[in-house]
């Protein structure tokens, strides 16, 4: 799977998750459906969630660029976060939580460098030889 249909799957899962909760939330907290007061909680706590993870599929991302011929992948995911370059992963860190910005970087086999950045909430930059790279392409 590519890059933006993780990205897109991952929104509308937890977007699902996050409807069908506050749905039943609302039915059991408004009387529709009679239930113990104690499920009511568990919802709340389903809810509090599925929020969070909804936030967290807001912030997955990814960038492609191109340079010299070369497609650069860069995705930033909940757990996964990776530097692609023509469709060989280059560059990868394994993390549910950090609180320092993600360094990923590797050297082209002319000898360019290249550094992504990502950010805490999962914004992505990237340089090459040391240079701020802005030439995006659509994927």
């Amino acid at each position: 799977m590519d890059e933006k249909t993780k990205v897109l799957v991952h929104r509308l899962i937890w977007l699902v998750l996050l409807a069908v909760a506050v749905v039943l939330t609302a039915l059991f907290a408004g009387g529709v459906l009679a239930v113990e007061m104690w499920w009511i909680y568990v919802l709340i706590m389903y809810d509090a969630v599925c929020v969070a993870f909804f936030i967290m599929a807001l912030l997955t991302t990814y960038r492609a660029y191109e340079y010299d011929g070369n497609i650069m992948i860069v995705y930033a995911g909940f757990y996964y976060r990776y530097l692609k370059i023509n469709g060989e992963v280059m560059d990868e860190h394994n993390t549910v939580m950090t609180f320092t910005a993600i360094q990923l970087s590797c050297t082209l086999d002319d000898g360019t460098v290249v550094t992504a950045n990502i950010t805490l909430t999962n914004r992505i930059s990237l340089k090459i030889n040391n240079r701020l790279y802005k030439n995006r392409v659509k994927i």
